[in-house]
């Protein structure tokens, strides 16, 4: 599944001003030449300046109080195999972040689209390794050394306030519109993180026409890491039955191909055999000539 996390700043805290980490998700730019700059978008555009995102986001916080959140950062991460689905084109997995920030407005439960939320994206093209990833730890690679394979992915800062600057939204937040107060859930919202991973892979697999296999679906995942012994063991069965299928249709289709080829093969056999009568009957009608 694409990995979806969001935090409150790679940088530190998110309360104040956003520039730390608009410059921050700038440094790939700052290695290249000023004309081929990876441009921010949102919603509606693709050539957005880091100013702009800066201004855009620090404007967009009336009545928070100093000490409060004021942006939220989303990272958007495809796999391996959904990378090369999409032929790791940067265009593509912007247009899923577009669908994946819709799901993310429709998630508070608010009645909000794609154009509810203030938010800015920007591709990137490299990871590298934190003191935290295992081949570090083990000695293999070294903290700050770029991944093999390509990498892309995509980073988005987003307000907590509404397009309107009136509404909070608070994906953080843990309620879930039970065991609190309905004021409460009116002015904080109701953000189902589960549930948003979930849409937002549907969303990839529609969007990009992606056949997803069982093990590598979010349900399957969080359910092994996270689910009951039974859960677990239930989740287990089904992935038995699910690669059993998906076996025999393997089976069936190399039977078929097989039947395509052996088709064709004496399509081509018989077409041999007609041109080689051909062309006996035309030495004979020549040999019969000559006799005359």
């Amino acid at each position: 599944m694409p990995h979806i996390n969001i935090t409150a700043s790679s940088t530190g805290s998110n309360a104040g001003s956003c520039g730390q980490l608009v410059e921050y998700l700038e440094k790939e730019n700052n290695l290249k030449a000023e004309h081929k700059a990876e441009l921010w978008f949102n919603q509606g555009r693709d050539d957005l300046r880091p100013y702009e995102v800066r201004q855009g986001i620090d404007s967009n916080t009336a009545k928070l109080k100093q000490h409060e959140a004021k942006f939220y950062l989303v990272n958007i991460s495809p796999s391996q195999k959904e990378l090369a689905h999409l032929g790791n084109d940067p265009q593509q997995l912007k247009e899923y972040a577009r669908g994946v920030m819709a799901e993310y407005a429709a998630n508070f439960q608010k009645g909000l689209g794609p154009d509810d939320v203030k938010w800015y994206g920007k591709v990137e093209y490299n990871r590298g390794y934190k003191w935290t990833d295992p081949a570090v730890q083990q000695g293999l690679s070294q903290r700050g050394e770029l991944k093999a394979g390509p990498q892309l992915h995509i980073q988005i800062i987003v307000s907590r306030k509404d397009m309107q600057n009136q509404r909070l939204l608070s994906p953080l937040t843990n309620h879930r519109g039970q065991g609190k107060s309905e004021a409460h859930g009116h002015k904080f919202g109701q953000f189902n993180r589960v549930e948003f991973k979930e849409r937002s892979e549907r969303a990839f697999d529609t969007q990009l026409n992606y056949r997803r296999d069982l093990e590598e679906s979010f349900r399957y995942q969080n359910t092994m890491s996270n689910g009951t012994a039974q859960e677990r063991a239930a989740m287990t069965l089904e992935l038995r039955d699910t690669q059993h299928e998906r076996q025999q249709q393997l089976a069936a289709d190399l039977r078929r191909a097989e039947e395509l080829r052996l088709e064709q093969a004496q399509k081509v056999e018989l077409s041999h055999q007609r041109e080689l009568s051909i062309q006996q009957e035309q030495r004979s009608n020549r040999g019969m000539s000559l006799g005359m």
